[in-house]
């Protein structure tokens, strides 16, 4: 995800509240006293809501994805290239999910350094070892702000309604999210392995999922809906150039 600061998601909710403080202020002139304390009730009510979903941002995205956490040891080859490629490179290890679908594709969600790495078992079952070391550099490689912020705005997008989309335009730009699979080829050194998985991925179809967490998927959805990601041909040209 691109290195985009968590606070700007909250932008629109802070502006509201900015204009009921205001709102408040002009009340006081004219109304019972009872009016003001009701709506100070309110706003700080509502930033309390808003506190309380980013810190619990990472489960309510996890259980809208249906992800369910890997036990150790059920999965010996997806946790020794995780733990490897960490070690490897001083990231912080995340917990592991699995979310049941043909399709091929992860996602990285999460806030600091508690991150989650979710894979598809169609991931786990169809890519070989390379193909699945280059997609777990590739969603390591987004560790950081803009993974707390994509998070934020899965969880607290549907609260925005319509002004979820231009969150998201200004969070998740497409040419962002392309860069993000050459900084996981920074770290296998191996570009073939991610346009392999990429090729794999183009012949089934896109994880199912809400419009809330598309953005998050590494692929996406692939059955003509709108997406953030950048075309998948387009970025298995790029790849097969480096």
């Amino acid at each position: 995800m691109p290195n985009a600061a968590p606070r700007l998601v909250f932008l629109i909710p802070a502006v509201v509240a900015g204009v009921v403080v205001a709102v408040g202020f002009l009340l006081l002139e004219h109304f019972d006293l009872r009016i003001v304390v009701g709506a100070a009730a309110g706003l700080a009510t509502a930033v309390g809501v808003v506190i309380l979903l980013d810190r619990r941002a990472s489960r309510a995205v996890l259980l809208t994805m249906g992800a369910q956490r890997i036990d150790t040891g059920t999965e010996p080859r997806l946790e020794s290239l995780v733990a490897s490629m960490c070690a490897s490179h001083g990231i912080a290890e995340p917990s592991l999910h699995l979310v049941d679908s043909q399709a091929l594709d992860a996602a990285l969600v999460g806030r600091g350094s508690e991150t989650q790495l979710v894979v598809t078992t169609g991931a786990l079952r169809q890519l070989d070892r390379l193909e699945l070391e280059a997609v777990v550099a590739r969603q390591l490689a987004q560790s950081g702000a803009g993974v707390h912020a994509a998070t934020t705005l899965a969880s607290v997008g549907p609260l925005l309604g319509p002004l979820a989309k231009l969150v998201r335009r200004v969070q998740l730009d497409s040419q962002r999210l392309a860069l993000a699979d050459v900084q996981g080829v920074l770290m296998t050194r191996y570009p073939p392995a991610l346009a392999g998985a990429f090729e794999k991925a183009a012949l089934g179809g896109g994880v199912a999922g809400t419009r809330s967490t598309r953005h998050l998927w590494m692929i996406g959805p692939l059955d003509g809906t709108t997406g953030v990601q950048p075309p998948l041909q387009d970025r298995i040209d790029a790849l097969r150039e480096l």
